[in-house]
């Protein structure tokens, strides 16, 4: 079923198949059997609830649409007599209608992240928590100084948890900024302000087992003349490592230039070069409050449902969710935060 059939009255029936999820082979078993034992009896619950929310919206966008059409011939007939009419009103009923036709399809998605969500992230371990609400705090990743300034913040999905004894919190993290632009137009300047997005991506915090007391950043490389003309960025002083290539990819500030050098050690810096290469070059990070704060821009976290036509096995969703969590536990791997002679 499409939203096309949908419209079109197709019968709508709930989806009883076979359930396949994808996985390495040799992760294969433990994730099927934490499915089958966790996940598979709710969905069969939720998958009644979808077709039932799915024939309550129907039957709201069908009375959406009778009453837009009379208030379309209400509007036409006002109009060619000369009766007083309002010509937006069928528009803001189709707007208004529309989004009250949908709420059961909102509703049921709000509960399968605030019920089901959780769950299949347990799979990682009991400790792990998923949420919507929560948040990393804003005052702490502005002071890190590796963000960019910014007018607006939304965050979206927040993951915190414990993987091989790394306590580590994720959250999706927007920041964008209005900017005034000049454009031309029919031979005319004229200035604009549109919405620019500054950041998108992952915020990664994770505990470290070295202690530190400083603030030290990492930051791709600004470019040779913006090195050349400054030593410093926000108050931190530039700190020079023993590797060329580290160099040529990172900037490194901080304030304390002694514990910088013994935080970037020369395996440190390997590490973060191939964690540079996983991610496609996007990673900046800060050690600041004695945490490793990893920033990834251009990154996002899939942890959406699908569509709301297809039968609510959350197979697919729960094989997305392990793929991309391998992906960010191959942070902890990489930099070998898991052992005590590593960070």
């Amino acid at each position: 079923m499409n939203i096309l059939t949908f419209i079109l009255g197709v019968p709508i029936r709930a989806v009883r198949t076979p359930v396949n999820l994808s996985a390495d082979l040799e992760a294969l078993p433990q994730l099927q059997a934490y499915y089958d034992k966790n996940i598979a009896p709710i969905s069969r619950k939720y998958e009644t609830q979808r077709v039932a929310c799915l024939k309550a919206a129907r039957k709201r966008l069908y009375l959406s649409f009778m009453i837009v059409l009379g208030l379309t011939l209400l509007t036409v007939i006002g109009y060619r007599s000369g009766v007083a009419y309002f010509p937006p009103l069928p528009l803001l009923a189709l707007l208004g209608l529309g989004w009250w036709s949908f709420a059961p399809v909102r509703d049921f998605k709000q509960s399968v992240q605030q019920y089901v969500y959780p769950l299949m992230f347990k799979y990682f371990g009991d400790e792990f928590v998923y949420s919507r609400e929560m948040r990393l705090d804003l005052n702490r990743l502005v002071a890190a100084k590796v963000l960019p300034h910014y007018d607006k913040v939304r965050f979206g999905d927040y993951i915190q948890g414990s993987y091989q004894g790394v306590d580590l919190i994720i959250n999706e993290l927007t920041l964008t900024k209005k900017v005034k632009v000049e454009t031309q137009d029919n031979n005319r300047r004229r200035t604009v302000t549109r919405t620019h997005t500054l950041f998108h991506g992952l915020v990664v915090e994770l505990n470290s087992h070295k202690a530190f007391t400083g603030h030290t950043v990492v930051l791709r490389d600004r470019g040779g003349l913006v090195n050349f003309v400054s030593d410093s960025y926000a108050g931190l002083t530039r700190v020079k490592l023993e590797d060329p290539q580290f160099e040529k990819e990172f900037d490194v500030f901080s304030t304390d230039q002694v514990e910088s050098r013994y935080l970037l050690n020369t395996v440190f810096m390997e590490r973060l070069q191939q964690l540079a290469k996983h991610f496609g070059g996007n990673v900046q990070c800060a050690f600041f409050r004695n945490k490793l704060m990893i920033f990834l821009p251009n990154r996002s976290i899939h942890f959406k449902m699908q569509s709301i036509f297809n039968g609510a096995t959350f197979s697919a969703e729960f094989s997305q969710i392990n793929r991309e969590m391998k992906q960010l536990f191959a942070i902890i791997e990489i930099l070998k935060l898991n052992q005590h002679t590593g960070l």
